[in-house]
Order: C-alpha cells, then structure tokens, then sequence
C-alpha cells in the first residue's frame, strides 16, 4: 500500500501558529509593524541574556555565603566564644559588593538570601531563570511565598508554581505562589500573618522637588481603617464653613467663602500631616508646619532667610526645599546655628550658635551630613563620630581626625581590614580587605556653581533697612 505524505501545515494567523525560521515569520509581518516586531525580538533576546546573568549573580551570592560560612567556623576555631566572630564576615561581604557594586547593602542581602535559596533549593527555578524563561522577580517571588514551607512540601509547590510564572508577570505570580503554598500547608497562612505583624514599621523616602514619602506597614484593617477616616475627614471639608464650623449660614457666607480647589488626594495629604502633627485636621491646606517639633537640620542662605534671593534651602543635606518652607521652619525654630562657608570649596569652616553646646560634632554633622561609608545614608544625627587614626593610636579630636560613621560600619572599620583615610577638605579614601579603593567626597553644603562665584550676584542687591523680615 502506497503511503501519501500528509501536506505541510500551512502558517496562518490565528493563535497558536509556529513558523519555522524567522524568515517566514518576517514575510507574514506588515510593513507597518516589521520595525516595532524587531524591537521586540531584540528586547526578548535581551531578557533572556538579562536572566542568564541574574542566574550568575545568584550562584555568585550563594558562594558569597559559603565563604562566610567558612570565615565564621575559621574565627570560632581561632577565638572561640567570642560572638563578634559570627557578624563580622557576613558584614565584609556586604560591604565589599556593597562599594564594588555600587549598591546599598540591604539589596546585597537580599541578593545573598535569593541566591541561597536558589540553589540549595529551588533548583528548578534556577534553571528556569538560566535559560530566560523567568527573570530575578518572578524568582524572588517564588522563594519569598514558600518561606515558610516545610522541606517537604517544597518540591511540590515548585513543581506547581513555576508553570505559572513562565506564563504570567511577577506580581501575578506572586498572588498565584501564595495561594499555591496556602493550599499545600494551610497553617503557613497564620504563621505569615505573625511574621508579617513584626515587621511593622514607618519609613520615609525622599522624592524630588521638596516632596517625601510616608510609608506604614501595619495590619491591613488598621491601615484601610486609616485611609477609610482620613477620606472620611477630606470629603467633610467641603460641608464645613470657613472656621470649620459645620452649622455656619452656607446662603449668608457663599460669596465670601475662600474657594477649595484641592482634589480629595491633596485634602488627604493635608488631612493625615495635620493628624499627625497637630492631632486635628485644619479646613485650609496648610500642611501645619508650625506644629513641627522636630529636630531637623535645615541649611538656608542667609539672604534666602532674610528674602533678598530665593535660593533653595537643604532639609538635612539632602533634600531641597522651597525658601517660603524654609523661612516658616526658621520662625518656629528653637535654636538658629550659623555655619561659615569657605566661599571657593564650599566646605563649613566654622559654626557658632546662640546656646554653647558640642560645637566640634555640629560641625561634623555640617560637614558629612551622613554616614560617610560608600553608599550609605544614614543620618549624621544617628550616627558616631569616628577617630579615622584611633585615640590610642595618638589621634587629636578634630575635625581633620573624624568621620561619621553609622554605629554598623563604625563596628565594621575597626572589626575588620577595612582601613580609612583622610586626605583633605572632607575627601576620604576607604580601602577594602581586597585593596579596592573607594574615595568619598563631603556633600556640598550649597550647589558650587564654578562658573560664578555664590557671592557675585549679592554685591549689586538692593537692599531696604524698612523692609520687614520676611518670616
């Protein structure tokens, strides 16, 4: 019996259509998509290459690990007892990859844990991840929802999990990784809502033009019982009168009544930085910045205080704000201190202050603004003042001797090899225990514009001894 060849299935444009090379896929594409289809196909070569190296850089963290490892069972060996022995490599190896990488350590830790886990554990996904079917967030996904699975469901919900984050986004597969876990060990559920609950915490972030962020984590009732109120109170703005009186003669006071324009996210904003600041809401959208209690370090030009230019001020070295803010936040001030700035290199030559107190450490705090480690931030107002050359050692306590330190890398510097040096009008050179070198310059305590001197445009300014102070 003769056998017929069955005829090569033709490409059409439906779903599901495979095509052979992708000179046949070109020749089914329009014209008019044919540049946007080869931008995407370099994309999707580039996320394959991309997941490649994120794979690398996981088996590089979980060696990072092992040496630490190693590092602790070697100082216990030598000086067992001594429980420094069990912090001080995994800080090495965070503050190495840290500098060299230009990261903060906390995305090096995370990098560590996920790499750990991928290979001790998840292999699967690791491969998966290697030949770019998933990338690093679809990963940490995965690893994130089965913490606290046993080993020996572990196996089944990768088996389970992996599937769908081959198929859907990161944040799908998130919600999707959780379910799965649930359903596999049902008593995770409450083991991650205790876990959860200790972790609740405030934080803030700085954003761009004189704006930050306020971040709550708490538990979900509460804060959607939160935002519920503060909504609640953002929309009763509009039913108040205009001393915030509810029962005021609406008919008798509409055409006097100031016109509030702000939409309900602003009165919501408004509303929870006056609860926290005040303890009630105001009608208007100032945001109370006269209830401000703080110690806070605002950095202003003197002619900006005194309104003869508009330069912006610095909220603790690092965020710009607006020179009305600024001169509010100078009216209400405690204590005013007066920093004297060399007027080429802009570094703080001196500061005075109308209450005698430790003027040596304000002036660090003037100088440094921040932990000076590579790639830290953290206030110089919760952080140590560090003898670069140790007092033991015969070092003077001055400012070309100190460096703030947070109280993690002030323990780091003198735990380890990292050395410090100091070269000059605030420049400093740290070395790591592999000989990298690391220089950190101090912030700028005003922006150095070279092309004319701060002073310049202030030799021409009118100035009026009737004028009132502007604050």
């Amino acid at each position: 019996m003769e056998h017929t060849p069955e005829p090569e299935p033709q490409p059409d444009r439906g779903h599901g259509v495979e095509f052979r090379d992708e000179s046949a896929a070109a020749a089914l594409i329009d014209p008019y998509w044919a540049e946007l289809s080869a931008l995407v196909a370099r994309a999707e070569a580039n996320r394959v290459e991309t997941s490649r190296l994120q794979a690398e850089r996981a088996e590089v963290c979980a060696e990072a690990l092992e040496l630490v490892a190693l590092r602790v069972a070697q100082r216990d060996a030598a000086r067992p007892g001594r429980e420094i022995g069990d912090s001080i490599p995994l800080r090495e190896v965070l503050a190495e990859f840290a500098a060299a990488l230009r990261v903060g350590e906390r995305t090096v830790s995370n990098w560590l844990g996920d790499g750990a886990a991928l290979v001790g554990t998840y292999t699967a996904t690791l491969q998966a991840l290697r030949e770019g079917r998933i990338d690093d967030r679809h990963a940490s996904a995965i690893i994130d929802a089965g913490t606290a699975l046993t080993r020996e469901n572990r196996a089944a919900y990768e088996a389970l999990v992996l599937p769908v984050a081959e198929v859907e986004t990161a944040p799908s597969t998130r919600v999707h990784a959780r379910i799965i876990a649930a359903r596999l060990q049902p008593d995770i559920v409450a083991e991650n809502q205790r876990r959860a609950l200790t972790e609740r915490r405030v934080r803030a972030f700085d954003l761009d033009d004189g704006l930050a962020r306020l971040l709550l984590d708490g538990p979900a009732a509460l804060v959607h019982g939160i935002f519920d109120r503060i909504t609640n109170m953002a929309d009763a703005l509009d039913a108040e009168g205009p001393d915030g009186d509810a029962d005021a003669d609406v008919d008798e006071d509409a055409a006097a009544r100031e016109v509030d324009d702000r939409t309900l996210d602003q009165k919501r904003a408004d509303v929870a930085c006056d609860m926290l600041l005040t303890g009630a809401p105001s009608l208007r959208g100032d945001a109370g910045l006269g209830a401000i209690r703080a110690t806070v370090q605002v950095m202003i030009p003197v002619l900006t205080l005194a309104g003869v230019d508009d330069d912006p001020a610095l909220l603790n070295g690092q965020t710009p704000i607006d020179p009305d803010t600024a001169r509010a936040l100078a009216a209400h001030a405690a204590c005013w201190q007066r920093v004297i700035i060399h007027p080429m290199t802009h570094e703080p030559l001196r500061l005075d202050t109308y209450r005698p107190s430790k003027r040596l450490r304000r002036l660090l705090n003037a100088r440094d603004q921040h932990c000076r480690w590579p790639g830290c931030r953290r206030n110089a107002a919760r952080a140590d003042a560090d003898h670069t050359i140790a007092w033991e050692n015969g070092g003077k306590t001055c400012a070309g001797n100190l460096e703030i330190l947070c109280k993690a890398h002030h323990t780091l510097k003198h735990a380890s090899a990292w050395t410090v040096t100091q070269l000059g009008s605030g420049t400093l050179e740290f070395v790591s225990p592999t000989r990298r070198r690391y220089r950190t310059t101090a912030p700028p305590v005003t922006d150095a514009r070279a092309a004319r001197p701060l002073w310049a445009k202030y030799a021409t300014a009118r100035y009026d001894p009737n004028d009132p102070a502007p604050f």
